[in-house]
């Protein structure tokens, strides 16, 4: 592991990579060269000169830039052609590696880990175009320069050629080790020195051979290699200026683009450190509370972000903001002791100002000058521009993903909304998976806001969706459709009892206390369950299905239902059928039949009960158990029970103007004793027909009643007073109190069907029968029957002493012109229908 540490760390690698090619040095020259003999003559070059040119060659290079890597290029190949001719093998490694050595430390300053790879460099070199020169030479290999010819010229050419290419590989690899591993793609440019190496070449060979003639010629060497120095230092300086341009045109238009505030400050912090020859490059934005953001770019082009402390006022930090550039000597100390460092300043948006800093000047350049400082202002003027398009772009896509976010998810509890549900749903349906819909409505949710406020109601919505997300874990999706309403989508459910299990564990969860400051709430719910494909196959229509379940399970207080057909009151037929409705009572389509009551004790006619029947265009006749609980639910009901009571006073006014003293029933639906003006309306139709109001009965249920006996009672009394008659309908089939119908203004009661029907063959029934007739009576209550279908049934109720009678016995409901003319042609027979 400490290896691995150790590796991990730049200065290391370049160690161990040094440590190998000076190992690899030894060892080639160890089984190679060590054998190789001295000249028979002596040397035509002294060491002494050799030492002091290799010094003076390696500390006076020139340096060719290929992005932020630097590749030296010196004349060290004037010394080392003299010496592949003219010096022993060993002796050459040695003056090489010594002056090599002390022109690096000393006129050029190295130290450490680069130092030691350079002059491990110079042994591979060195060795490197002594084995290679050997090798092409062969056993004949030239004891003088006068000895060579152009063959030899050619071998020395070749030789000190892929000498720099073995320099550029190798300084290219150790840049990628230390800093950036893109380095291998700039290698060409590294060997745009291999034209210097060709003059140099040329120049040590006329060198070598001037001075075997004659040592002075070492003098004319001298001011050649010194013109030569100067003369490609200057070419290189140009170069490289116009290199500098092509790469602030280059940066100008990677900043083009709808690049985010990321990758701008990237390209930025990026160019900077490679056009200013800088270690480290940052971009620093004021923040709040004396606070900045530091955007940092050093080592191997990683992009560290941060929030820090801001840098103290009293140094770069306030002249950089206040839009003066600032230019820190070496060993000024930005935040951590740096060798040198450009500060200036870039304008943002929203009137920020923040600061690109540049430190730590590469070793290729001594420090940062004025030129470095004209050309970061160049550079952040273009910064400047790009990041505060990048800025507004940031903050336009900002508010674009909120309102995303917004459009699919709940803002009060992070939930899905219904959108994201149903695209979820589809999503899942279109792929063919199965799945359940949970719809889940909190009880009483109302209650909690009116007694605890809004905020309070606001944070058990909060921990309710949190709840239903831990208890339901990965097993679906929990979203929220507003007010107390939320939706469990679960996948791959193929059965309604997983679905029923699932939802049961949901409700004993939410059950369970949930705090809220001192409180502690419980959050009973309801829940609809529709399951696809069985009762879907797209969302809206799984979360509608679920959504009439959920209404179900409400109003039955069973807590959870699956659903049903049966249970769906706006089915596509039942909504078309209700428009239909509408209609039918605005055009006063619908129907009033008549069903005569006749007196047992007589056999006389004395009135008829009013029923409303409807002939459908489309579909024919329309039973009154569809009809009228769709009236209920849409309603229609109060026009349809007006429009069948002025049809029906209307009617009983013509029978009574033709002789026949009879009574009029007509059905009240629950809600009309819920409305106040009912007296007031019955009581104007009444004068409007002109009959009395002794001649109206108006049939309620128990169960209407029962369900506010106040406001009813108030209601029924008022009827009353008009002189109305009031019947109980279908008495035995509710849940009525006989003490609150004791005490109620009614006039008759109407035993239900269900019983009267069997009496004449099973003994309870008849004695259910004789009960109500006793208990009617003896509330001075006249009793009717309906449902009577046969002789024996009349026969019967006339012995139990039942009052009035109807049924199919005496006769069907008839349309009103027929029951006029079944009225008239009826001769009155006591027990006869």
């Amino acid at each position: 592991m400490k290896r691995a540490r150790g590796w991990s760390r730049p200065d290391a690698r370049v160690a161990t990579l040094s440590l190998w090619l000076g190992l690899a040095t030894v060892a080639a020259h160890t089984l190679r060269i060590r054998n190789a003999g001295l000249p028979a003559h002596p040397d035509p070059v002294p060491l002494a000169i050799l030492l002091v040119a290799f010094a003076l060659t390696e500390g006076f290079a020139v340096h060719v830039r290929v992005r932020r890597g630097g590749h030296a290029m010196s004349l060290s190949e004037i010394p080392m052609v003299l010496g592949l001719l003219a010096v022993d093998p060993t002796l050459l490694l040695c003056v090489r590696l010594i002056g090599g050595a002390v022109g690096l430390a000393w006129l050029r300053g190295q130290r450490g880990v680069k130092l030691g790879f350079n002059v491990a460099l110079l042994g591979v070199q060195t060795t490197a175009s002594t084995m290679l020169l050997r090798a092409l030479s062969g056993p004949q290999h030239p004891s003088s320069p006068l000895e060579c010819g152009p063959l030899e010229w050619l071998y020395v050419l070749i030789v000190m050629l892929i000498s720099d290419v073995i320099a550029a590989v190798l300084v290219t690899a150790v840049i990628a080790l230390h800093d950036d591993p893109g380095e291998w793609h700039r290698l060409p440019g590294a060997l745009r020195g291999l034209p210097l190496v060709a003059v140099t070449t040329s120049i040590g060979l006329i060198s070598a051979l001037a001075i075997d003639r004659d040592q002075r010629a070492i003098a004319l060497l001298a001011i050649v290699s010194a013109v030569t120095y100067h003369a490609y230092r200057a070419y290189v300086r140009q170069s490289q200026g116009h290199q500098q341009v092509e790469e602030l045109y280059a940066f100008t238009r990677a900043l083009d683009g709808p690049l985010d505030t990321g990758g701008v400050a990237r390209i930025v912090l990026e160019q900077a450190r490679d056009q200013l020859r800088a270690e480290r490059a940052e971009l620093i934005v004021p923040g709040p509370g004396g606070t900045c953001h530091r955007l940092s770019m050093h080592g191997r082009h990683r992009l560290d972000i941060g929030t820090e402390p801001a840098p103290p006022e009293h140094e770069w930090w306030r002249p950089a903001r206040s839009g003066t550039p600032v230019l820190l000597a070496k060993g000024h100390r930005i935040g951590a002791p740096v060798e040198d460092g450009i500060a200036v300043p870039v304008p943002l948006s929203d009137g920020v100002t923040g600061v690109l800093l540049v430190a730590d000047s590469l070793p290729d350049i001594p420090t940062f000058g004025e030129q470095h400082v004209r050309l970061f202002q160049a550079l952040a003027n273009h910064a400047s521009v790009s990041l505060a398009k990048a800025r507004l772009l940031d903050e336009l896509r900002r508010e674009v993903a909120q309102k995303e976010h917004l459009a699919l998810y709940d803002p009060l509890t992070e939930l899905p909304n219904r959108q994201r549900f149903q695209a979820l749903t589809d999503e899942l349906r279109a792929a063919g998976t199965p799945l359940a819909v949970l719809l889940i409505d909190l009880d009483r949710f109302k209650d909690v806001n009116d007694a605890l406020g809004h905020d309070v109601g606001d944070q058990l919505l909060r921990q309710v969706g949190e709840r239903l997300q831990e208890r339901l874990g990965g097993r679906g999706t929990v979203a929220r459709f507003g007010g107390d309403e939320f939706a469990v989508l679960l996948p791959d459910i193929r059965t309604r009892e997983v679905a029923v299990a699932i939802g049961d564990d949901l409700s004993a969860a939410m059950e369970q206390p949930i705090p809220i400051g001192h409180l502690r709430l419980n959050a009973r719910a309801s829940i609809g369950v529709a399951l696809a494909p069985e009762h879907g196959d797209d969302a809206k229509t799984l979360i509608q299905r679920a959504d009439v379940a959920m209404y179900v399970a409400k109003d039955t207080r069973t807590g959870m239902r699956v659903y049903t057909a049966d249970d769906d009151r706006n089915s596509p037929r039942r909504l078309a059928m209700a428009a239909d409705l509408r209609e039918a009572i605005q055009r006063r389509d619908l129907m009033v039949v008549f069903q005569p009551k006749l007196e047992t004790a007589t056999g006389v006619v004395v009135g008829a009960e009013a029923l409303a029947r409807w002939h459908h265009p489309l579909h024919g006749f329309v039973p009154p158990d569809e009809f009228i609980p769709l009236a209920e639910h849409s309603g229609l009901i109060r026009p349809l029970t007006l429009h069948v009571l002025e049809v029906s006073l209307r009617r009983c006014a013509g029978w009574r103007r033709m002789g026949h003293d009879m009574h009029v029933a007509v059905n009240l639906s629950p809600s009309s004793l819920q409305e106040s003006d009912l007296p007031d309306i019955v009581a104007r139709l009444l004068g409007q027909a002109g009959v009395p109001a002794s001649a109206l009965t108006l049939e309620i249920t128990e169960s209407s009643i029962m369900a506010d006996p106040t406001g009813a009672t108030v209601i029924l009394d008022r009827l009353h007073a008009l002189g109305v008659k009031l019947a109980i309908d279908d008495f035995g089939t509710g849940y009525s109190s006989l003490g609150r119908l004791r005490e109620l203004p009614i006039h008759e009661m109407k035993i239900d069907r269900s019983f009267v029907q069997r009496i004449a063959v099973d003994h309870r029934d008849r004695a259910v029968v004789r009960s109500a007739v006793q208990l009617g009576h003896a509330l001075d209550l006249m009793v009717v029957a309906e449902g009577v279908e046969d002789e024996q049934t009349l026969l019967h109720l006339r012995r139990e002493g039942c009052n009035l009678v109807q049924g199919y016995h005496i006769s069907k409901p008839l349309p009103a012109d027929d029951f006029a003319e079944w009225l008239t042609a009826r001769i009155p027979q006591l027990g006869g229908a």
